[in-house]
């Protein structure tokens, strides 16, 4: 029998797990009977790792040994300013590897353990899988995994490595509002095309998203976000508001003590919590202050909704840039569906509701539980599993800006276009080398719509070494581009004279772009196209005119002639070297070098009959 695929929400504050089994979904509760899995290992110091809500509970007595918050580290250099900024938060210690990675250090009784956040990931994994294997009674090793849809690749790329070394095989990475979204439309049928936009703010990150439904099949229109916003920012607003109001009336300030900052972070936590059910709370400090047995500090609903404003508005202001990027109105969306803990938070609904003129929000049961239970269903639809089979659903994510690589006068060539649907084709294109005898052959891949490839984004490179030296035009190589239905572009390089390939993953995720970044990018196309026109005329030139003079000198050399004709030679190479240095509003000057060195040569091209010369079309 096939084996079960189950679904895995890995958040930054809590993991759950879900399976879709002969037509339920069902959630996997962990060893210790909870539906949730706080995302939090603990390290003793006889080097047993402990995951879970125990691990929580231990990290108060020895916050140094406790390690949360993996997420938010994810993929992000150590000298990333928003890691930066958060690690005045975490009571652990993080240091900078020899490649400017994070790594996270841990106490011990004779060692220090470093581990890297993949590593974290993966025991955190590790112990999500052995929990639903004691739950199912068997091993499980396919999985679908949710990501914050903004994650970039390198994020991905980690993720999907974590996976890997807990012993899974990961059959897609799903964006957690879509997963979001597919758990309430399982809920809810659907007789007519409309759309729907997803709110899912949890504990590190923020994503929206915007999708068309139609009976069989959910297309993504849009999504934006922010994997730098989510409920753990709202902590450390009250972490710091607390702490300004030690130093007011006690002169003390915890954030000076990593013991007392991790006490403090969870008193805060659970201070927000309450908030969304009650107007007031008192965050009580038992052994914070010298002299102090107790301290009480007094906080309402109204005064955490002060200090948060600025991060619930933005929040908004993310959902009405991914509206007007769409071209949606806010009467055409027929749902608002809410994910994430912190939509729990009462004034976060009340804006939401506002900004669709009162709109009635779709609210999960469990907003902590509903990604998994879309990872679950994506899972069951990949799974081959007779218990795991589900009515067909198709989710449809594209391209958002087309993909492709500069030739050698930079003019773009596109590969894979704009709105093609994920996972790609794998698509190719024949090049061949440009100079005689060349032995490698750079490939730089770009993003946009401009035919001027450098006013498109770079993305990366790859260069193919070793290949046949051939006469300029005859080496050929093969070209491929292919994006996986995890956002993950991969591009090869092969040489058809030989077996000689390079191959080489690239760093994108729907291009590493917003939705207002695709918009703009559109909208610079569309009022460059005269631009593009001017661009276009003048590549054809310059790229005649540098396949001319290398002609020439292929011809000059293989015919033993350089050395009599060294001024015609020498000639060529400043007529191309000139040539590759013009810029576009130059075509004049083109079409002078054209002239003046096609008078110079073409009574040798013509009384010596040069041949492999290039032609103008």
């Amino acid at each position: 029998m096939d084996d079960f695929v189950i679904g895995i929400d890995l958040g930054t504050t809590n993991s759950c797990v879900c399976v879709y089994l002969n037509g339920k979904l069902k959630i996997l509760e962990n060893s210790d009977g909870g539906r949730i899995t706080p995302s939090f290992i603990f390290f003793t110091s006889l080097q047993e790792t402990i995951v879970g809500e125990h691990a929580k509970r231990m990290s108060s007595g020895k916050p140094d040994h406790g390690i949360y918050e993996v997420k938010r580290l994810v993929g992000r250099k150590f000298s990333d300013a928003y890691l930066q900024k958060n690690l005045q938060y975490l009571p652990f210690k993080v240091k900078s590897d020899s490649q400017g990675d994070p790594l996270i250090i841990i106490p011990q009784r004779n060692r220090t353990l470093e581990k890297t956040p993949q590593q974290l990931c993966a025991i955190i994994l590790q112990k999500l899988k052995a929990d639903a294997e004691a739950k199912l009674g068997q091993v499980i090793n396919k999985v679908v995994i949710t990501v914050p849809a903004y994650f970039n690749v390198t994020q991905r790329e980690v993720t999907l490595a974590a996976a890997k070394e807990a012993g899974f095989t990961v059959l897609k990475l799903l964006n957690e509002p879509t997963a979001a979204a597919l758990c309430y439309y399982f809920d809810n049928d659907c007789n007519q095309t409309n759309h729907s936009l997803v709110y899912d703010l949890g504990g590190g990150t923020f994503d929206v998203a915007i999708l068309k439904r139609s009976p069989n099949n959910i297309e993504i229109v849009g999504v934006d976000g922010d994997t730098q916003l989510g409920g753990h920012d709202f902590d450390n607003l009250i972490v710091n508001y607390v702490c300004e109001e030690l130093i007011k009336e006690y002169n003390y300030d915890p954030r000076a003590d990593k013991d007392s900052l991790r006490r403090l972070h969870n008193k805060c936590e659970d201070a927000k919590k309450a908030l969304s059910a009650v107007q007031q709370t008192v965050i009580t400090l038992i052994g914070f202050v010298q002299n102090h047995s107790c301290v009480q500090i007094p906080f309402t609903r109204e005064q955490f909704e002060n200090i948060a404003n600025e991060l619930f508005r933005k929040s908004i202001s993310i959902v009405d840039c991914c509206m007007k990027n769409c071209g949606i109105s806010k009467a055409s969306i027929k749902e608002v569906i809410l994910s994430g803990g912190s939509t729990r938070i009462p004034k976060i609904q009340k804006m939401i509701s506002d900004y669709f003129d009162g709109k009635a929000l779709n609210k999960f049961v469990s907003p902590d539980e509903c990604v998994a239970e879309g990872a679950a269903l994506q899972a069951a639809l990949l799974s081959k599993n007779a218990k795991q089979s589900i009515s067909k659903i198709y989710l449809a994510d594209v391209v958002p800006l087309s993909l492709g690589t500069a030739d050698f006068v930079n003019k773009m060539e596109f590969i894979i276009k704009r709105n093609q649907r994920l996972p790609t084709n794998c698509c190719g294109t024949d090049w061949t080398g440009l100079n005689n005898q060349q032995t490698s052959m750079t490939f730089k891949i770009y993003e946009g719509e401009r035919l001027n490839a450098k006013r498109n984004r770079f993305v990366g490179q790859l260069t193919l070494t070793n290949i046949t030296p051939a006469p300029p035009g005859e080496c050929k190589v093969k070209f491929y581009m292919n994006i996986d239905e995890n956002g993950i572009l991969s591009i090869k390089a092969e040489e058809l004279y030989k077996n000689n390939i390079k191959e080489l993953t690239i760093n994108y995720a729907r291009g590493n772009c917003s939705d207002s970044e695709v918009k703009n990018t559109l909208l610079d196309a569309e009022i460059n196209k005269e631009e593009d026109i001017c661009f276009e005329r003048f590549v054809k030139l310059q790229g005649y005119l540098i396949k001319y003079c290398v002609a020439v000198m292929y011809n000059l050399d293989n015919k033993k002639m350089a050395d009599t004709l060294r001024s015609v030679y020498e000639l060529c190479q400043e007529t191309k070297s000139s040539a590759e240095n013009l810029e576009m509003h130059q075509v004049k000057r083109v079409e002078e070098l054209t002239t003046s060195i096609k008078l110079q040569c073409e009574p040798y091209v013509t009384y010596h009959n040069f041949n492999a010369m290039p032609i103008l079309l």
